[in-house]
């Protein structure tokens, strides 16, 4: 089954499919685009419940908006615009080239920066750095057990089983899962991806999986549905891990 990893909120998701309504009514051009994100800004709940909202300039609101519709060149543009450190992180988010990532932590080495752009850089000596300088970070300023220092160790571990180091791969992995059973609790989509990142990990160590795998599955059926891919890859990583270990007792 493939490593899964979890990513940082660097920027804050905004369920706009819920105001499609009123992008269709409003939003055809530029500026009614803007229009629509400064009245976000103003009337909508999470504004008040998310400060960071009210530092964000038009350009950036305009660029949420046109990258949630699908109009990625707009997008793009209004962040080059905007020209601050988050823009630069979202205009890596959505071209895939880590330059305006890089360019981001000239200015600020933030650990959701640091960990992106240590996960695209994976199997690198550097992405392997870039990911302990987030951990080193997130644990001096959040303390050990937060769960964003649980998410960074899951892409460590990640990072380590990738290089086939799989005894630093198993103990980062289960203090990440620790860390996620503890905070966010024992059903969060977080913490299945972190068990099943740990069953991985110890499947390639030859040692019993399944726990970690089923466990996963549970989390992901329960959060995401039966029809989900991550739902689906744990069952069938679960059921090979059973035939594997039937067929291992049966020699």
């Amino acid at each position: 089954m493939m490593a899964l990893v979890l990513a940082l909120q660097l920027w804050q998701p905004v369920d706009w499919r819920a105001l499609l309504p009123l992008y269709e009514a409003r939003a055809t051009d530029e500026a009614g685009v803007r229009d629509v994100a400064m009245f976000l800004m103003r009337e909508q709940q999470w504004a008040a419940a998310e400060p960071w909202l009210r530092k964000l300039g038009a350009a950036e609101l305009l660029a949420d908006g046109l990258a949630a519709m699908g109009r990625k060149e707009e997008a793009l543009a209004e962040y080059a615009k905007a020209g601050t450190t988050r823009a630069l992180a979202r205009r890596t988010e959505l071209t895939g080239d880590p330059q305006y990532l890089e360019q981001a932590l000239r200015r600020e080495r933030l650990p959701g920066y640091l960990n992106d752009l240590g996960m695209m850089l994976k199997g690198t000596a550097r992405g392997e750095a870039l990911l302990r300088e987030a951990l080193a970070a997130q644990e001096k300023k959040l303390g050990r057990g937060h769960p964003e220092v649980g998410t960074t160790l899951n892409n460590l571990g990640s990072e380590l089983l990738a290089k086939g180091r799989l005894g630093e791969a198993e103990a980062v992995q289960r203090r990440s899962l620790a860390i996620l059973e503890a905070t966010l609790g024992p059903r969060h989509v977080r913490t299945g991806l972190s068990a099943s990142n740990l069953g991985d990990i110890l499947q390639a160590a030859g040692k019993p999986a399944g726990e970690a795998y089923e466990q996963a599955w549970t989390i992901f059926n329960a959060q995401l549905g039966l029809r989900h891919p991550w739902t689906e890859e744990a069952a069938a990583a679960a059921s090979a891990e059973r035939k594997l270990r039937s067929s291992g007792s049966k020699k």
